[in-house]
């Protein structure tokens, strides 16, 4: 049994009441495609026992976000990264520590329920596979895997094992997001013709940032740099580079600003949309020219701009039309970079105008239906709604309360349902982040998807 007391949540406290409430506002959200019809706790009358893989920056916020349900106890944590695992065990100070997540398996598995992955993302994929091969559930982070042929292996083994899954998009449970999947799943704005999603965020550094090669730097005894590189292929460590942030913006760690923004910003509508299961049929990339980067960095990091469109197949939200949705980003700097192909259109700052924003949001999304649009933040600020008449509605869907996207997994993880984000939908949604990351490495050409065998020519 374990102790209660030791490892204790921060406080907050969740009623039964609450807790129920929570699973019923959560559960209108729910795509139906693929859950498991049960799903496995190892002990019942206890606390969910869980291991963290990754204790720092993203994933010290899931060991907080997770640590604070009070059901839950943090058995073990793992990290690469010595002094990022200090740090967590002086919150979880009987917790077992660990560095090599495979070996935190091996001792550790049976007495697991669960883990969170929140390492970077050429690794999401090597541990979320492995828990899943346990039995065990998984909250994993975006995106959750950083090669397409992943994305099916993760979805037809989560199926497989019937563990509960979430990925962690964790605004996904924001009072915005759920508004913006309720106005989708409405109908207000008639049949979808075109989803726009852009940000203005900059999906690489300047290059005068980091040239190419960089130099080797002596390894911190505090870092095991191989267990870091996990899967890819080894390359000297570079002090202040890769570890912590900056891996995202490099071809063989991050998967752009698509496997993280576009994402989230995605997310409510495929929730929206009731898109499930569904992958796109084809996809095209242009990407900026980067004027000044050697050949060698074109190699190495993702482009700074670049502007992404997507064809889905008919659905009943389209009324059985095929559609487009376009991702743009890297165009805040306007003084320097004006593109007009790396912006979104121009009329939608028309739309924009319609409502309380009075302009497009730095990052976001727009719907447009056959009777008028929707407008969304990836923040706290509601959607509203303008409609091709002229009007602009003012009522707003009303989801009511739901737990965070932490607690939410864990309430999943003891009453034995699906969560909102689960693998099933949420693997085919990464995976459409990376058929787009694949179109920018080929850009200007029109890339068919097979969807039935997940594969891209």
């Amino acid at each position: 049994m374990i102790n209660m007391n030791t490892c204790g949540p921060m406080k907050l406290k969740t009623t039964r009441r609450a807790f129920m409430r929570g699973l019923a506002a959560g559960a209108y959200l729910t795509p139906t495609i693929g859950f498991p019809a049960v799903v496995k706790r190892r002990r019942t009358n206890e606390l969910l026992s869980h291991a963290c893989i990754g204790t720092g920056n993203m994933a010290r916020a899931d060991l907080d976000g997770l640590r604070s349900h009070k059901d839950i106890h943090i058995t073990a944590l793992c990290d690469v990264d010595a002094d990022y695992l200090a740090k967590a065990k002086e919150v979880c100070p009987d917790a077992r520590i660990y560095r090599n997540a495979f070996e935190m398996f091996e001792k550790e598995g049976a007495a697991l329920d669960s883990v969170n992955v929140s390492t970077p993302d050429h690794t999401h994929a090597q541990y979320i596979l492995e828990a899943l091969k346990r039995g065990l559930n998984v909250y994993g982070q975006k995106p959750l895997c950083h090669k397409i042929s992943e994305c099916r292996a993760i979805e037809e083994l989560a199926a497989q094992k019937r563990s509960v899954t979430q990925m962690g998009t964790q605004i996904v449970a924001w009072e915005c997001d759920r508004q913006t999947a309720d106005f989708l799943k409405s109908g207000k704005i008639g049949e979808v013709r075109h989803v726009w999603l852009f940000s203005t965020r900059r999906g690489t550094p300047k290059p005068e940032t980091y040239a190419w090669p960089l130099e080797a730097d002596p390894i911190p005894e505090t870092l095991d740099w191989k267990l870091w590189l996990g899967p890819a292929a080894y390359r000297p460590y570079a002090e202040k580079v890769y570890h912590p942030r900056t891996w995202r913006k490099f071809r063989d760690f991050g998967s752009s600003w698509l496997g993280d923004l576009a994402l989230h910003l995605m997310s409510p509508v495929w929730i929206g949309l009731d898109l499930g299961a569904t992958s796109p049929r084809s996809v095209r990339a242009e990407v900026s020219e980067d004027a000044g980067w050697t050949a060698a960095q074109r190699e190495q990091f993702w482009p700074t701009m670049s502007h992404v469109t997507w064809t889905f197949p008919g659905i009943a939200a389209s009324g059985g039309k095929s559609f487009e949705v376009e991702w743009c980003d890297g165009f805040g700097d306007r003084a320097r970079y004006l593109e007009p192909r790396f912006l979104p259109p121009a009329f939608l700052e028309d739309v924009a105008a319609k409502t309380p924003m009075g302009c497009l949001p730095p990052q976001g999304r727009v719907i447009e239906g056959s009777e008028g649009w929707i407008l969304s933040t990836h923040f706290g600020v509601r959607p509203y709604c303008v409609m091709k008449d002229g009007s602009t509605p003012p009522d707003v869907p009303q989801p009511g309360t739901a737990p965070s996207h932490w607690h939410q997994y864990v309430d999943a993880c003891l009453a034995g349902v699906p969560t909102d984000s689960a693998f099933s939908w949420t693997a085919r949604l990464t995976e459409t982040g990376l058929i787009g990351n694949a179109a920018m490495l080929r850009p200007d050409m029109t890339l068919n998807f097979n969807a039935e065998k997940g594969t891209l020519s």
